[in-house]
């Protein structure tokens, strides 16, 4: 790869750039090629191999995947030594980072989200890529990674000609789909062929209502109505479903394919929704609306979202809440995922996160799970989140170390070492050449498979042939990072609870929720 020309200033070492334009800008240190060319990892053996620190937020299962790629990074780099700690979760994380600044003591290479890099920038610890993007000898090509995960690493700082400095580059990459009981609608289509897997809100409701009219009156083979409290087998040399009260044995021939045995009327709702906060800023997307926007540099931000347009979409979520076809995790009694109630027949529709979208498939093969785009409101505006976190390089005294660090940076982020990884631990490659490879291809292609391994390789089929076909209209995005947006993600997830379920015993209408959040945002509201 040629060598770019840049405008960088030729020093030893690293030098702090301010962030142009800004009268009150944050710096950070760059990194130059100059740098680079100082380091020299000739002199580490495999007895005696340079070390670095990289630190994530992530639990066992994804580690193990990690440890796996260092193992194989360190087989291509036997004198580079890579120790992981997992500082058990995200916030967990941020808060190790920002407690290390002082001491120096933070790793040489983390991951993050945009409003954790907007922190570390802030603390001038961490490098803008770029010089090492454009490093002949050690560069790499920017524009095979997936073109919707790349403005995230370019929002926080600009060169004196608006140029933005890349501070990051994808690592672990998910989003939001939506898990159907797939046996359950193969029923209902029986009774009522008008009731289909939601595509719009306008369908959910549409289907949500039809459901809840053939589950209260659908008679059972005694002629009662209604199907709570029993259970649904099915004979496929008939093709003929029947309704049994619980405790009742099925003729011959005819097998238990869903059970509402421990289901009460009062407990079930056709469709929910795991994460309040995603669902908050991506309803506000679909129904044309701004959640947040970055002021001038990373230390400002404002929230966009106090306005009749969205007063008017949390009205509608009100109404399918209240007609008993929306539930959020609350509503079953739960503090974050929807995912048991799912798998024990009190909602047969469910968005999920599709890194953890295997929670939702029952054991045993109780029934059939099939994935799917989630819902939207408008065909122009068909938003869905983009979740993960990004790779950073932190400063360091010892140039040796930066570039051991990158090393290791470029091959977790790119092709192969990425694509493996993401598919030991469930997420999407970082990368075209990722999701075009043969080893990726195959992967999705795979049949003899368990079910919950089917249900991953169901959401990347997804992802690939909806959410990253261009002719199908979906939108990727991730609202900008600043300092603070976490702090705004964390009140508006209690929006939807507030809405549905009120604040301290008093039911407050969709504007005065918003007001209510906005009042603890004050600091985030630009004035006029």
């Amino acid at each position: 790869m040629a060598k770019q020309q840049h405008a960088w200033v030729a020093l030893v070492g690293t030098f702090t750039m301010a962030l142009a334009g800004c009268s009150n800008a944050a710096t950070y240190e760059v990194q130059l090629p100059e740098v680079i060319e100082l380091a020299s990892l000739e002199k580490y053996t495999e007895a005696n191999p340079i070390e670095i620190n990289f630190w994530t937020g992530f639990g066992a299962a994804v580690s193990q995947s990690i440890d796996a790629g260092i193992t194989q990074f360190q087989a291509m780099y036997p004198n580079i030594k890579v120790t992981h700690t997992s500082k058990g979760g995200y916030d967990n994380l941020l808060k190790a980072i920002n407690l290390s600044v002082t001491s120096r003591s933070y790793p040489q290479v983390a991951v993050g989200y945009p409003d954790h890099f907007a922190n570390y920038i802030r603390s001038s610890i961490q490098l803008a890529l770029d010089p090492f993007i454009e490093s002949e000898e050690y560069g790499l090509d920017v524009s095979d990674f997936v073109a919707d995960y790349m403005p995230e690493n370019r929002s926080y700082q600009f060169d004196e000609q608006g140029n933005p400095y890349t501070l990051g580059l994808p690592f672990n990459k998910s989003t939001e789909v939506m898990v159907a009981n797939q046996t359950f609608f193969n029923f209902m289509a029986s009774l009522d062929d008008t009731i289909v897997i939601p595509q719009t809100w306008s369908e959910v409701r549409a289907s949500g209502t039809k459901i809840l009219d053939e589950m209260k009156t659908t008679l059972d083979m005694d002629g009662d109505p209604g199907i709570f409290g029993k259970k649904v087998y099915y004979s496929s040399a008939n093709a003929d479903y029947r309704v049994y009260k619980d405790g009742v044995t099925a003729p011959s021939g005819y097998a238990l394919v869903l059970d509402f045995s421990a289901v009460l009327e009062e407990e079930f709702r056709p469709f929910s929704y795991d994460s309040m906060a995603n669902f908050f800023i991506t309803a506000t997307r679909q129904w044309g609306q701004t959640y947040t926007e970055m002021g001038e540099d990373i230390t400002q931000g404002y929230i966009r979202f106090n306005n009749s347009e969205v007063a008017t979409m949390l009205d509608f979520f009100k109404e399918l809440h209240d007609d008993h076809i929306l539930a959020i995790p609350i509503s079953f009694g739960e503090t974050s995922y929807n995912s048991a109630p799912f798998r024990g027949n009190k909602s047969v529709l469910t968005v999920s996160s599709s890194a953890g979208v295997f929670n939702n498939v029952p054991s045993a093969g109780a029934f059939q799970v099939t994935i799917h785009p989630i819902p939207y409101e408008n065909a122009s505006r068909k938003y869905v989140i983009s979740q993960g976190t990004n790779m950073a390089l932190f400063t360091n005294r010892d140039p040796d170390k930066v570039l051991a660090s990158w090393l290791f940076m470029r091959y977790m982020t790119t092709n192969p070492g990425n694509t493996q990884f993401a598919v030991g631990a469930g997420y999407y490659p970082a990368t075209e050449s990722g999701l075009n490879s043969t080893f990726y291809q195959g992967y999705l292609g795979s049949t003899n498979v368990n079910a919950s391994d089917k249900s991953k390789i169901d959401s990347a089929i997804v992802n690939a042939n909806e959410y990253g076909n261009a002719e199908k209209g979906w939108i990727k995005f991730v609202d900008p990072g600043f300092v603070g947006s976490s702090d705004i993600r964390e009140q508006i997830d209690t929006i939807f609870p507030i809405l549905f379920y009120g604040k301290d015993g008093e039911m407050l209408t969709a504007q005065e929720v918003l007001d209510f959040v906005q009042s603890n945002l004050s600091r985030y509201v630009e004035e006029e």
